[in-house]
C-alpha cells in the first residue's frame, strides 16, 4: 500500500442495517481537504466499474484528496440481500455516507456519479450542504431506458434456453403484484424497479449549482457522444450551469464481461479535479 494514504474499512449504521464503507484517507488532512463520495452503478455494472473507481481513489489519495465508497443496503458488503435493495433507500444510504464524511471532518464534499449512480446523485444534490462539485462518468439520463436494457438480458436468456420470453409488460405486472423480477441472478424488488423506472435526469438539473465534470468514454475517435446526452448537456448549460464535457477514448468498461480498464478516464478525471482546485 502506498505510504501516502491509508485505506480504512468500516461499517456504519444505516436506516435498515450496517453499511460497508471504504475510506481512502490522504496523509495530510486540513479543513480544505476535499472528499469524493462515489454514487455507484447498478447490479453487474457496479462490479465491472469497481476497479476503475479503485484506480481513481488511489490516484486522488496520492494527490491529497479523500475518497469514500458506501455500499447501499442489500448491495456489495453491506447487510441485506440484493432483493432488499430499494431506490429511495439507496439515496438515503448515499446521504448517510455524506453524513459520515462530515463526521470525519470533511467540509468539502464532492460526488462521483457512475452510470445509474449519476441519476441518484442528481436526486440528492440539494441535501448536501457542503457540495463542491459533481463528477459524472457515463451518466444514465433516463432510468426507464436503463431498466428496459437490463430487462432485455432476461428476455435474451429465455430465448437462448428456448423458453417463452416474458415481455416488459409482464415484468411490470409482476412488480405491480409486489413480486420481484429476477434478471441474471439479481432479484430486482418493486422498490428498486419502480424507482429506477421513474427517474429522469432532467427533472433535477435545476438543483445543481456547482461545477460539473461530465466524462463520456467512446470506443474510437470516429464515434460521437450520443445526441440525447449532448442535448442534456446543452440544456443544462443554457440554464446557467457550468458543465465541462470531456471525451475519453477506450472500451465500455461498464459493459464488457471481462474486467476492462480505461486508465485515460482516471487520468483525465484527476487532471480536471486538480485544475479546478
Amino acid at each position: 500500500m502506498d505510504s501516502s494514504y491509508k485505506i480504512i474499512p468500516k461499517y456504519i449504521r444505516g436506516d435498515l442495517g450496517q453499511l460497508f464503507t471504504l475510506h481512502y484517507q490522504p496523509e495530510n488532512l486540513s479543513d480544505d481537504t476535499e472528499c469524493f463520495i462515489v454514487a455507484p452503478s447498478f447490479a453487474e455494472e457496479m462490479n465491472r466499474c469497481r476497479y476503475m473507481c479503485t484506480m481513481l481513489a488511489q490516484q486522488l489519495a496520492e494527490q491529497g484528496y479523500a475518497y469514500l465508497s458506501v455500499d447501499p443496503y442489500g448491495v456489495g458488503d453491506s447487510e441485506g440481500d440484493f432483493v432488499d435493495a430499494n431506490w429511495e433507500q439507496s439515496n438515503k444510504d448515499l446521504l448517510t455516507g455524506v453524513a459520515y464524511a462530515e463526521e470525519l471532518g470533511f467540509k468539502n464534499i464532492s460526488i462521483l456519479g457512475v452510470r445509474l449512480g449519476a441519476l441518484q446523485a442528481m436526486q440528492i444534490l440539494n441535501e448536501i450542504k457542503n457540495l463542491k462539485r459533481l463528477i459524472l462518468w457515463q451518466p444514465v439520463i433516463n432510468g426507464q431506458s436503463a431498466l428496459t436494457q437490463f430487462l432485455r438480458i432476461k428476455i435474451a436468456a429465455s430465448i437462448g434456453r428456448n423458453e417463452t420470453p416474458g415481455t416488459i409488460s409482464d415484468f411490470d405486472a409482476q412488480i405491480e403484484n409486489g413480486e420481484s423480477v429476477e434478471v441474471a441472478g439479481y432479484d430486482v424488488s418493486p422498490g428498486l424497479y419502480s424507482g429506477m423506472k421513474a427517474s429522469r435526469f432532467e427533472e433535477h438539473i435545476d438543483l445543481c449549482s456547482v461545477p460539473v465534470g461530465w466524462f463520456s468514454t467512446l470506443a474510437s475517435e470516429d464515434r460521437k457522444t450520443p445526441r440525447a446526452e449532448m442535448n442534456m448537456i446543452e440544456k443544462w448549460q443554457k440554464k446557467g450551469a457550468t458543465v465541462d464535457h470531456r471525451v475519453v477514448y477506450g472500451p465500455s468498461y461498464w459493459q464488457v464481461h471481462e474486467r476492462t480498464l480505461v486508465p485515460g478516464l482516471v487520468d483525465a478525471t484527476v487532471k480536471y479535479i486538480m485544475d479546478g482546485s
